[in-house]
């Protein structure tokens, strides 16, 4: 099962009763390979824990200061990581099932089986757990490549588009802003963040001559311009993105009482990082220069997004949003804002 010249495995036993701890001890001893150390209580575990890793932990679930499940989720705030296996008197099925979905790698009954059996369960939790770690660790690299690749199309974009330069991350900074403001969590914030950067990826396909030339576009032109979302989104489809990307993209021009594009939805068929996009892409292309017009000022862009509140832009927003820049004012568009970490 092991191979004799490996370091021991490390095991935590949380367990009050001392004659279930010395039992247990002799059982590994007898099977090798094991260095158990015995603490009685969760907070005598906890302090233990702070000085010393170990490779898995043996936990009852009747202690001293904590009884039954509430005992497993107090282990995992001290320890999150560890392979946690229960080792209990109670022989419930429905207890080692909520164990299992509290994160635990196994349910051990005390009474049944031997030290084989123990040392086996130990073993595998260990190396189950490891293979998720190593699991996690590969999907953090890919999101990581996946992350690093939407910035490199955001700024293909950019210089595609000189006179729109630094669109896509000011609109995404207010944006992920805005969503901090209204309470989002940090794995939302980063969605909403990683779609802002690229919600005009859809613009590639519109001629470069309609994004810079002055003036009132025909409606023809125009046309071209509305199919961007519909473009970008049809892009990224086939991506497998963690967050709603593509519908960010196709929802950003969407408005509240239906007079958007592409599609004309109406209030809450909109999701809400595309209302949070749609008032940060207002608000950012109002206050800068456009090859058309001049910047109309911050003061323009808030007032737009005030008068039309209700209508057009979602309330919750907008408020958001005047808190932001009530607080922060130009400063939310700078290189240097101090935005939560996105990944």
């Amino acid at each position: 099962m092991r191979d004799a010249s490996s370091p021991p495995t490390k095991v935590l036993m949380v367990e009050d009763n001392p004659g279930d701890a010395r039992l247990v001890q002799l059982l590994l001893a007898e099977v090798g390979g094991f260095e158990i150390t015995w603490k009685q209580d969760l907070r005598e575990a906890a302090e233990w824990l702070r000085e010393h890793v170990p490779d898995a932990v043996l936990l009852d679930l009747s202690l001293p200061d904590s009884h039954g499940v509430a005992t497993i989720d107090a282990m995992r705030r001290v320890a999150p990581d560890l392979p946690v296996i229960v080792f209990t008197g109670l022989n419930d099925e429905a207890v080692g099932v909520a164990a299992v979905k509290r994160g635990c790698q196994d349910y051990l009954v005390k009474g049944q089986g031997d030290g084989q059996l123990i040392a086996r369960t130990i073993t595998y939790a260990v190396e189950r757990k490891a293979i998720e770690r190593e699991r996690q660790q590969a999907a953090e690299r890919m999101k990581r490549v996946l992350l690093q690749t939407v910035k490199a199309v955001s700024l293909t974009l950019e210089m595609r588009d000189p006179y729109t330069a630094g669109h896509q991350r000011r609109v995404a900074q207010l944006a992920q802003a805005i969503g901090e403001r209204m309470g989002l969590d940090a794995d939302r914030l980063e969605g909403l963040h990683t779609g802002a950067l690229i919600h005009d990826l859809g613009k590639i396909n519109v001629p470069s001559d309609f994004l810079s030339r002055p003036g009132k576009l025909s409606d023809a032109a125009f046309g071209v311009i509305k199919s961007h979302p519909n473009v970008g989104a049809e892009i990224v489809d086939g991506v497998d993105f963690p967050w709603p990307i593509a519908r960010m993209i196709r929802e950003h021009h969407e408005r509240l009482d239906g007079s958007g594009y592409p599609a004309g939805l109406r209030g809450e068929e909109i999701i809400l990082e595309a209302r949070i996009l749609a008032v940060a892409d207002v608000v950012e292309a109002i206050s800068s220069h456009r090859p058309y017009r001049p910047s109309l000022g911050l003061d323009a862009a808030l007032k737009e997004i005030q008068d039309r509140a209700g209508t057009a832009y979602d309330p919750a927003v907008v408020d958001a949003c005047l808190a932001v820049i009530r607080d922060n004012g130009n400063a939310v568009f700078r290189d240097d804002y101090d935005l939560p970490p996105v990944m």
